[in-house]
């Protein structure tokens, strides 16, 4: 059941403030050797809570492939964890990001998050 770089799926996701967990957006962020390795995904968690700061990419409609139902979607950057294929398996694709989206996010976590 591999999903691709891109792919924005929803997940639980434990929130670094109190430990809960959280079913969230998230992007798929890892190749498919990663899953092929360990059949896992490496994920950015999604927000539409609006904040704006040096972690944020917002995304627009013209960053995804369908237009979202959120108005201030965007991914936080310094939120990425590994997700278990078997933590997905009710999870099925429901966006993604068009191929210059997914780049500007890569290049914008590498900036943001380490400082490359």
């Amino acid at each position: 059941m591999p999903f691709n770089q891109g792919d924005i799926i929803s997940f639980t996701f434990q929130m670094p403030d109190d430990g809960s967990w959280v079913n969230h957006s998230g992007v798929v962020l890892s190749c498919l050797d990663v899953y092929n390795h360990d059949k896992c995904y490496l994920c950015a968690m999604m927000s539409s809570n609006g904040v704006t700061d040096k972690f944020s990419f917002p995304l627009t409609d013209n960053d995804l492939q369908n237009p979202s139902n959120k108005k201030n979607s965007q991914v936080r950057c310094h939120l990425i964890t590994y997700v278990l294929e078997a933590d997905l398996q009710l999870s099925n694709p429901y966006n993604k990001l068009k191929p210059i989206a997914f780049q500007r996010l890569i290049a914008h976590i590498n900036a943001s998050v380490f400082d490359l």
